[in-house]
């Protein structure tokens, strides 16, 4: 199923490349505000208590620059690529209260930074007639999330017992979007939008050789305002 949606959408955009000679791109630009909503499971591996170990994650809010190319082909329809600069991510322990007060006294205190690199490709559905000045809009496509730079803090270190390497695996995963564009001219438009995307991973910490796991769901909103320009 993973490997079928990115080939479909590939093909659509091949398809579309070589469709109507009055398709328009429009590139966009703006600001986004991510909101993780991550759930994660606790910490398994050597020397932890429990289990449950009572030992998870959190992974916090951030904001970016974003940026998009979408390619109409159709007066109601196009393929936009979701780019954006990568945004870096503070991870901060959650600890039971139920743990001895050394360990539980890392609770809330940041153990990660983790960026993430997160292109995603709608296909967008856009109500109205082309010289409409609002346009509402739908879109659907597939969302390939990679954690490319992750950094361990002095707080993880001493949690974990010693210098601590971080690795979290990528993600495939559904996308969806809804939103708002203005019509200022023929070629500038404001958009707003919101989306959301099916993420998940596995990070993996090694101490001295010692290995712990801990699975990760994201449910992110991502807010999005942006200013477009049609060529």
């Amino acid at each position: 199923m993973t490997r079928f949606i990115p080939q479909a959408l590939t093909g659509a955009l091949l398809l579309a490349l070589c469709t109507a000679a009055s398709a328009q791109w429009t590139v966009r630009g703006g600001l986004t505000h991510i909101a993780p909503h991550s759930s994660a499971t606790d910490a398994v591996g050597p020397m932890l208590p429990g289990p449950p170990s009572g030992i998870s994650i959190d992974v916090k809010n951030q904001s970016t620059l974003f940026l998009s190319v979408a390619y109409g082909f159709h007066p109601n329809m196009e393929l936009e690529l979701a780019l954006g600069y990568p945004p870096t991510h503070n991870v901060n322990a959650k600890i039971a209260p139920w743990l001895p007060p050394h360990i539980a006294a890392f609770n809330g205190q940041k153990v990660a930074e983790v960026r993430q690199v997160a292109p995603t490709l709608f296909l967008n559905y856009k109500f109205g007639e082309a010289s409409s000045q609002w346009r509402p809009f739908v879109g659907l496509g597939i969302n390939y999330t990679n954690f490319d730079k992750r950094t361990s803090t002095a707080a993880n270190n001493a949690l974990n017992g010693g210098p601590t390497d971080i690795r979290l695996s990528d993600s495939w995963g559904l996308a969806g979007q809804v939103g708002l564009s203005y019509r200022i001219n023929e070629r500038w438009s404001i958009t707003g939008a919101v989306a959301t995307a099916r993420v998940k991973s596995r990070l993996t910490t090694q101490t001295s050789g010692v290995q712990r796991e801990i699975d990760i769901r994201f449910h992110p909103v991502v807010l999005t305002i942006n200013a477009g320009y049609t060529f």
